[in-house]
C-alpha cells in the first residue's frame, strides 16, 4: 500500500511540472494577441490619416494641371502631403510617390490625372518584442475638371435673396455657391445647375433646375482666372504698377485709363485699359468697353437713382475677362439703388471682402465673387455662356 501511495505522489508531481510550459506558452500567444490588437487599432488609425492626406495631395497635384507652362505636380502634391503630416524622407520612414500620369488603375496612362501613393512606417509599441514591422500604404487619384463650375459666389457670406413675388438668380449653365446661408424668401426664383451653401438653407423660393443642396465651403477662384491671377500679383509683388501717379480730374469724357486719387462722380465714359480708383465712384451713368476697374480705395462703388452702369471687359491682354477687382483687405461694398437703369458687367466682378447689394432691377454680371450678396425685390443673371473661363480645378477620381 505504502508503495503504491509514493507511486501516486509522484505521478502527480509530475503533473504540475508540464502544466507551467503550457501556462507559458498560453502567456506568450495571449500577450501577442494583446500586441497585435494595440498595434493594429494604431496602424487602421494612421492608415485613416494616411488616406486623407493622399487625396488631399492627389486633389493639389492635379490642380496645377490648370497651368500646363509652369506646372510642378510632384511639388504640389509633396507639399500638400507635407501640410498634412506626411513629408518624404527618401523611404526611411515616409514616401510620398507622385505619378502623372498614374501608374496604375483606371486612369493608368492618362496625361489629365495624378497618382499619389503615400507610405510610412509604423512604431511597433509591443509587436516590435517578435521582431516585426510594419508599413501602412494609401493611394488617391485626382483629375483636372473644368465642367460645373460655379458663377456666383458669397465667400464669407450669406446670398440673401428678399423676392416679395419677383426676382432671384438666373444662372442656368453655371451654378452658385454660398460659405454661410442661403436665405430665400417669397417667391423668388432660383435657376442654376447647382445651387449650394455650407450653413443653413432656404425656406421659400422656387427652383425650376436644381435644388439647394448642402455643400462643403468652397475656395476663392481667383487664382482659377487668369486675369484675376495677374491683378492679385500686381496687388502682392509690383504695386508701383498700379500706383504710378494721379491722373488729373475732372476730365474730358472719354475718360484716360490710370491713376485717379479723387472719387468719380457724374456721368463718364471710360476709355480701354485698366482704372485704379482710390476713392471709388458714386452716382452718374458710366459706360466702357474693354475696361477693367481696380477699386483700392475704402470708398465702394454706390449708385443711387435709375443710372446705367454698362462695362465690358477686356478680350485680350493680362486683365482679360476681369471687369472690377478689389484686393480681399478691401472690404469696401458694391450698393446699387434705384428700380430702374441698366446693370451689365461683361466679365468677372471680384470682391471677395465686399458686401454686394442690389436694391432695384436684374442686373447681368458673368462672374460674381463677393463677400455676401443680398438681393431687395430685384434679382441677378448671368449670360448663357455661364461664367467666365477658367482654369479648372483638381477633383478625386480613385
Amino acid at each position: 500500500m505504502a508503495a503504491d501511495s509514493i507511486r501516486k505522489r509522484h505521478a502527480r508531481s509530475g503533473e504540475r511540472g508540464q502544466v507551467l510550459p503550457l501556462f507559458a506558452l498560453a502567456m506568450v500567444v495571449l500577450f501577442g494577441a494583446a500586441a497585435l490588437a494595440v498595434d493594429a487599432g494604431y496602424w487602421r488609425y494612421q492608415q485613416r490619416l494616411a488616406q486623407s492626406a493622399a487625396d488631399s495631395a492627389a486633389v493639389a497635384g492635379a490642380g496645377e494641371l490648370a497651368y500646363p507652362g509652369a506646372a510642378d505636380v510632384t511639388a504640389a502634391a509633396q507639399s500638400d502631403a507635407t501640410a498634412n503630416g506626411f513629408t518624404d524622407d527618401g523611404g526611411t520612414s515616409v514616401t510620398v510617390a507622385v505619378n502623372n500620369p498614374p501608374a496604375t488603375g483606371a486612369y493608368g496612362g492618362s496625361a489629365g490625372a495624378v497618382e499619389v501613393v503615400i507610405r510610412k512606417k509604423q512604431p511597433s509599441f509591443f509587436n516590435a518584442v517578435f521582431g516585426m514591422t510594419q508599413w501602412i500604404s494609401a493611394r488617391a487619384v485626382a483629375t483636372l475638371n473644368t465642367n460645373g463650375i460655379y458663377c456666383v459666389y458669397a465667400l464669407a457670406g450669406d446670398i440673401d435673396l428678399r423676392g416679395g413675388g419677383r426676382g432671384g438668380i438666373s444662372a442656368p449653365a453655371c451654378g452658385i455657391i454660398t460659405n454661410q446661408d442661403l436665405v430665400v424668401t417669397g417667391q423668388a426664383n432660383v435657376d442654376a445647375r447647382t445651387i449650394g451653401y455650407a450653413g443653413s438653407g432656404p425656406g421659400g423660393g422656387s427652383y425650376p433646375d436644381a435644388q439647394p443642396m448642402k455643400s462643403v465651403p468652397v475656395t476663392d477662384p481667383c487664382q482659377t482666372i487668369a486675369g484675376c491671377a495677374y491683378l492679385t500679383d500686381l496687388t502682392l509683388n509690383h504695386p508701383g504698377v498700379l500706383h504710378s501717379g494721379c491722373q488729373p480730374y475732372p476730365a474730358p469724357n472719354p475718360l484716360p485709363p490710370g491713376e485717379y486719387c479723387v472719387a468719380l462722380t457724374g456721368s463718364i465714359t471710360l476709355s480701354p485699359g485698366l482704372f485704379v480708383l482710390d476713392q471709388g465712384m458714386t452716382s452718374g451713368d458710366i459706360t466702357g468697353d474693354g475696361v477693367t476697374i481696380y477699386n483700392a480705395g475704402a470708398g465702394g462703388l454706390r449708385y443711387n437713382g435709375n443710372v446705367n452702369v454698362i462695362l465690358t471687359a477686356p478680350s485680350t491682354g493680362p486683365t482679360a475677362g476681369m471687369v472690377y477687382y478689389q484686393p480681399p483687405s478691401n472690404t469696401a461694398d458694391f450698393t446699387k439703388n434705384g428700380a430702374a437703369g441698366t446693370v451689365s458687367l461683361t466679365g468677372g466682378f471680384y470682391a471677395p471682402s465686399c458686401d454686394f447689394t442690389f436694391n432695384g432691377n436684374l442686373p447681368s454680371i458673368t462672374l460674381l465673387v463677393a463677400k455676401s450678396i443680398r438681393m431687395n425685390g430685384g434679382g441677378l443673371t448671368v449670360p448663357s455662356a455661364g461664367g467666365l473661363a477658367r482654369s479648372g480645378h483638381g477633383v478625386l477620381a480613385e
